[in-house]
């Protein structure tokens, strides 16, 4: 008879065994039988093998948490991970499984305390109803207190609804839990969840550590990604660290936490060959900020790094240190370039510098900076000059996708001339700007002689190019999230968060002018008639018309939120209430141009509207907000499309 488990106990009972506890010889069996077999004698006490790798700060080696993993033995029946998960499925047994592991898992972190662990919720583990609250009670039976304990997720499926994931993150942290995201860089994890998700801690994919210490790009993608991460608040761990040079690469980046084989194997720590581990000297407190530990690791002695050199007097290191204080604090791609010019005027000197973009709607090459010290008709000349993508020699090297050295321009098969310019002997480098999949545009450097330019000088400019373009797809992620962040994604309208935020800096402006200010409550009449005869594909149509709608009714300097629902809010800075009501009327008159599906229950769409003025009906957002509510709903029983305005 098959082994069973018992509802009260991790023991396992054997109905094989007979009455003096000796085992009897068990008979040939099935493969299935013999699968499931393997699979119950994993629920036993102490069969699981888990081990723990420490995850540390670089500079110093201190601890910031260990990752704990199951170790699959050696099984005949079972050889591979997935083939066990499938036996334990079809013999009923996934949940007791995965149960048996949380609690290896859990003992394991307990016998590891002060220090947090990280643990992976990937895998069935995710699929499991209820896993927060699942989760939640575990730790509180294992007496671990929920911010030691450091949840892994990975965004497995980058073409799937992220608000699954996302939604999870933010319940585990609600429930004091940390949250890791895994696989930063090989193209799983998407930035957009990571900006929603806000993780405590992101790890690098070995693939980009891999490639770091010998190759510009990587490190260019490197820097991109760390830039991210801290704009996030999010620490960012680097994974697979096996040689010195990777780490040495990833200290001058600075990129601060990582683990890997170069520190130590992973040392079992519960189930067969589990060892004692040797308690680090020092471990850190994932509840202190991340900004905090790095004030507090200045004043450690730094390992040192590799000093090779590029220049006389400048090492490869110190350029990327340099670089990348420059560029940490930047959102604005202009400002990525100009600094980016800035520090190529010191370490490659040269008669003129440009940067264009590509503007792939058009398949144009787009000048947005040029300058030249010692030819004044160059930057009018290229500032001038926009050219198709892939014509002349920055065409060329920008289809190659790699830095070039063009020592001779003129004798080149791809040569051309920027009108405007001079036509002396010209030396060039050319550098593609590539973020990752992002061919953004082209840095050229020229000096108006041949054989100017060194190989030397090549890997700088490369080097700085590669920066500056992590830098500048940063600075287009940022403003991408920043405004995902405050649009409402069906109509395109602002949203609470924006009102919530920007409506007091709006009111603020209103009392230093001294001027009004009109806050309008929309509601739609009948919406819900909308969806019930039409469906809410039909009601959706409609939301995005009538936001367009708000949107064509006002000024640039006014602005329309959706409020929830079918309510939406404008703000009409610098308004008074008869303003108010002729904005309110072409509201009206547009909405009622919207076409609706012939079943629709709504003839047209029309909407209650409420008016209330700053300082007159509230001081406050939520002031403003209460009147012209009241207001809206005095119009709808008055029978709806009017708009009605609070009394003075």
């Amino acid at each position: 008879m098959a082994a069973v488990i018992s509802n009260n106990s991790e023991e396992l009972t054997e109905a094989a065994w007979s009455e003096n506890s000796k085992p009897r010889r068990r008979a040939p069996v099935p493969l299935a039988d013999a699968s499931e077999l393997a699979v119950r004698d994993l629920l036993g006490p102490h069969a699981l093998r888990i081990t723990a790798e420490p995850l540390r700060r670089l500079s110093d080696r201190a601890v910031l948490a260990y990752e704990l993993t199951w170790r699959l033995p050696r099984l005949d029946a079972l050889p591979s991970r997935e083939d066990l998960w499938e036996a334990a499925s079809a013999a009923g047994l996934v949940e007791a499984l995965d149960d048996a592991l949380l609690r290896a898992q859990l003992a394991v972190a307990q016998s590891l305390r002060p220090a947090a662990v990280m643990i992976s919720l990937n895998g069935w583990r995710r699929t499991r109803p209820g896993l927060s609250n699942l989760l939640a009670q575990a730790a509180r039976r294992a007496d671990i207190p929920a911010s030691r304990v450091v949840w892994q997720l990975s965004d497995d499926d980058p073409f799937s609804e992220a608000a699954p994931l996302v939604d999870l993150a933010v319940d585990l942290r609600m429930r004091g839990f940390k949250v890791a995201f895994q696989h930063l860089g090989d193209g799983r994890t998407r930035l957009s969840v990571l900006a929603r998700a806000m993780p405590d801690i992101t790890q690098l994919d070995r693939s980009l550590v891999a490639g770091l210490d010998t190759d510009f790009g990587t490190r260019a993608v490197v820097y991109g990604l760390l830039e991210f991460s801290r704009r996030v608040g999010t620490r960012l761990v680097a994974s697979g660290i096996a040689t010195r040079s990777e780490l040495d690469s990833l200290s001058a980046i600075g990129v601060r936490y990582g683990m890997g084989p170069l520190f130590g194997a992973p040392e079992s720590a519960a189930g067969p060959g589990a060892v004692e581990l040797i308690r680090p000297q020092l471990i850190l407190d994932l509840e202190q900020p991340p900004a905090q530990m790095d004030e507090e690791e200045r004043d450690l002695s730094p390992i040192s790094l590799a000093a090779a050199p590029v220049r006389a007097g400048i090492t490869v290191t110190d350029a990327l240190v340099l670089a990348a204080r420059s560029f940490q604090a930047e959102h604005d791609p202009v400002v990525v370039l100009e600094t980016a010019a800035d520090h190529l005027g010191r370490l490659v000197p040269s008669d003129g510098l440009a940067v264009y973009e590509a503007d792939w709607d058009s398949l144009r090459f787009r000048p947005i900076l040029a300058r030249s010290l010692s030819e004044p008709s160059y930057q009018t000349g290229v500032m001038g000059h926009n050219f198709p993508i892939g014509s002349g020699i920055t065409g060329w090297a920008f289809d190659l996708g790699t830095p070039q050295l063009v020592n001779d321009a003129d004798s080149h098969p791809a040569a051309g001339h920027v009108p405007g310019t001079t036509n002396d002997d010209e030396s060039m480098l050319l550098v593609p700007l590539v973020a990752g999949d992002h061919r953004l545009g082209i840095l050229s450097l020229v000096r108006f002689r041949r054989d100017a330019f060194t190989s030397d000088d090549l890997n700088m400019a490369s080097l700085v190019g590669h920066m500056a373009a992590a830098a500048w797809r940063n600075a287009q992620l940022y403003s991408e999230q920043l405004q995902h962040a405050i649009t409402d994604p069906l109509t395109g309208l602002l949203n609470t968060r924006w009102l919530r935020d920007a409506g007091r800096r709006e009111l603020a402006a209103a009392e230093r002018s001294s001027g009004p200010l009109v806050l309008m409550m929309i509601d739609l009449d009948r919406f819900k008639a909308i969806n019930d005869s039409c469906g809410h594909g039909a009601g959706d149509n409609v939301l995005r018309a009538v936001g367009q709608a708000l949107q064509d009714s006002v000024r640039a300097e006014d602005a329309a939120v959706r409020y929830g629902g079918e309510e939406f809010v404008l703000l009409l800075p610098s308004s008074d209430v008869a303003g108010a009501r002729r904005v309110a009327k072409e509201i009206r008159r547009r909405l009622a141009l919207i076409p609706l599906p012939p079943a629709c229950a709504v003839t047209r769409v029309t909407a209650s509207i409420g008016m209330a003025t700053f300082p007159t009906h509230g001081r406050t957002v939520g002031q403003l907000l209460g009147a012209a509510d009241a207001a809206m709903y005095t119009a709808k029983r008055r029978g709806g499309n009017r708009a009605v305005a609070v009394p003075a």
